[in-house]
């Protein structure tokens, strides 16, 4: 009567595994998890199949006692797999996962520790007419762990249907309520096994709350395909467009050459033969971002390092942004400051390919008004760093728009690659290029009131050339050489491990503290900051209290930002009215931080 059960779970199992490690699936974490569950399952039915069927013989107790040894820890193996799974589902949802795999690890340690107190912990293998089975302190152990890993499970099953998360809960539910009367039962009547049975029904169920593999592969490969024919769709328009504007400055090298033995002075053939050179290099510079850009997809973009002449370089642009602005009505300001030194090492070619890039998309994205363009440089020993600013009075960008092109490891959606027009992807072209040049990029923008674009590099240049330029460095080496400095107070290790993390993907120099008399105390030692983000909640301090005394330093107007759960979102104006120039909702943490760099930083 006893091998009822195992054999139907047998039986389902055969099913399940067929069904589940036959087909192509994604190699995800949540599929990961339940190939573990079916496996352990699998080991747990033979395991007590074998020793239900032995309890008929007699003399088999040795060899039921070893079996035992194998078979018990698969109990909490198995609890604290489904547990991390459900975890791994709720930190996914919240986007935690950091946090999920060092738990992971501290379950794993837990388990192989418990494990081997198994081998120690005494238990008894009781042989009925009907079944063997265990009893005695190893058991209880295992059924203590198991028990703990369930309750995790149910409070974990709590948060996911806060999260609305419903499609998860129902099999998990399932084996929580089934698990506690089957683990009941069996330890009141342990001869009768159900606890591997109820595991191997809960899986059956779980089964289809799993996202089909088969079914995903094959949206993904749709995908990928509507993703390639996009691809082509997207390249095909950029040759186009490529080819139309290769097309002017050839019609108008063309034209000046054959006027050019008409010119009678000296001075008109000059005039020609730069505007001749400005349209070639336009047209090197077109051809040689096709290049790059096909470069860049194959990984194969190769850097140079060759000595170049900064006044020609930059004078070259000039005359390229002259020409390219035409008759349009845009006043061009254009400054080198005498910080850059006059030869520096690179490559100046794709430098060249960034600049105009940039100054293009300014030029097409400005009908009239200005566009300033400022070049200043900062030596330390060998190294020039270069900052270039490009402002216009043009349409501007909003906010979505500047973090859309900023995010250079993003994996764009075919409704994304929709919204590109050629100027985005010039410039995010040109963002890559300068990001394998070891530069830097940044927008500051506003939508109908125009851009400035911040281009930073460094590059080698002659030592003997910076005497006249160090003057300057101190001016700018907060700015440039230091990183925007934030301050992070939060006695929630989490919290602020989360807040760093997400921070880090920002050119900017984190620092932390997990107390609020701590933060005053570097202010009051006059450590310079450019942000302070501070959690409301703090043991010792309230965030008000900390800011109350920030502001007793006269000279202290560095801005603060307090971060608040949801349920305090409606006392935002008290916060404000107190001082503070900002808040951050937990709940939108990376949203909000995006918003806030951007806003107080750049």
């Amino acid at each position: 009567m006893n091998l009822i059960l195992p054999i139907y779970s047998i039986f389902l199992l055969i099913i399940l595994n067929f069904a589940f490690f036959t087909k192509k699936r994604v190699n995800s974490d949540e599929t990961k998890s339940y190939s573990v569950l079916i496996i352990l399952s699998s080991f747990n039915i033979i395991f007590n199949t074998i020793g239900i069927s032995l309890g008929y013989f007699d003399g088999v107790s040795d060899f039921l006692y070893a079996l035992n040894h194998f078979d018990l820890p698969l109990y909490f193996w198995w609890t604290s797999v489904m547990f991390l799974y459900l975890l791994f589902v709720y930190m996914n949802t919240t986007g935690r996962r950091q946090t999920y795999f060092k738990i992971k690890k501290i379950i794993i340690v837990i388990n192989i520790l418990i494990t081997i107190l198994t081998i120690f912990l005494p238990f008894e293998v009781v042989i009925t007419e009907t079944a063997g089975y265990a009893i005695g302190t190893c058991v209880s152990v295992v059924y203590l762990v198991s028990g703990i890993y369930l309750i995790m499970s149910f409070i974990t099953a709590v948060l996911l249907v806060i999260k609305k998360q419903f499609k998860k809960i129902i099999p998990l539910l399932s084996l929580i309520t089934l698990g506690i009367i089957a683990a009941l039962i069996q330890k009141t009547v342990p001869s009768l096994i159900i606890i591997p049975s109820v595991a191997v029904l809960v899986e059956f169920i779980m089964y289809f709350t799993i996202e089909n593999p088969d079914l995903k592969v094959v949206n993904e490969l749709l995908r990928n395909k509507e993703l390639v024919e996009k691809g082509m769709d997207d390249k095909t328009r950029f040759l186009f467009e490529t080819s139309q504007e290769i097309k002017t400055p050839t019609k108008n090298i063309l034209g000046i050459t054959k006027n050019y033995d008409k010119l009678d002075n000296d001075i008109d053939k000059k005039d020609a033969v730069r505007m001749i050179e400005s349209n070639a290099n336009n047209i090197l510079f077109r051809l040689n971002n096709v290049l790059d850009i096909s470069s860049m997809d194959a990984n194969k973009i190769k850097i140079k390092n060759e000595s170049y002449n900064t006044e020609l370089f930059f004078d070259n642009i000039k005359s390229i942004t002259k020409n390219a602005i035409g008759n349009k009505k845009i006043q061009l300001m254009f400054n080198v400051s005498g910080n850059v030194p006059k030869k520096i090492n690179g490559d100046n070619v794709k430098f060249k390919q960034i600049l105009m890039s940039v100054i293009f998309n300014s030029i097409e994205n400005t009908k009239s008004g200005f566009i300033n363009i400022s070049v200043d440089g900062i030596v330390r020993y060998d190294v020039c760093r270069l900052i270039i600013k490009i402002e216009d009075s043009g349409i501007g960008m909003d906010i979505d728009k500047v973090n859309f092109i900023l995010d250079d490891n993003r994996e764009l959606t075919i409704e994304e690659t929709e919204k590109l027009n050629k100027l985005d992807m010039d410039l995010m072209a040109a963002i890559k290029s300068l990001k394998l040049l070891g530069g830097s990029f940044n927008i500051k923008s506003e939508k109908n009131k125009g851009s400035i674009f911040t281009i930073v590099l460094d590059q080698k240049c002659d030592i003997n050339q910076k005497t006249d330029i160090m003057k300057n460095v101190e001016k700018y080496s907060s700015d440039f050489f230091g990183k925007k400095r934030v301050l992070i107070v939060d006695d929630n290790k989490e919290e602020l491990f989360q807040i760093s993390n997400i921070l880090s993907k920002y050119n900017v120099d984190i620092n932390t503290t997990m107390s609020g008399k701590d933060c005053v105390d570097r202010i009051n030692a006059r450590e310079f900051y450019n942000l302070i983000l501070i959690d409301d909640e703090l043991k010792n301090n309230s965030a008000f209290a900390v800011l109350k005394k920030l502001k007793e330093n006269k000279k202290f107007k560095i801005p603060v930002v307090v971060m608040l759960e949801k349920n305090k979102e409606h006392f935002k104006d008290y916060y404000m009215n107190d001082g503070f120039n900002n808040i951050i909702l937990k709940e939108n943490l990376s949203e909000d931080l995006e918003k806030i760099i951007n806003k107080l930083l750049w």
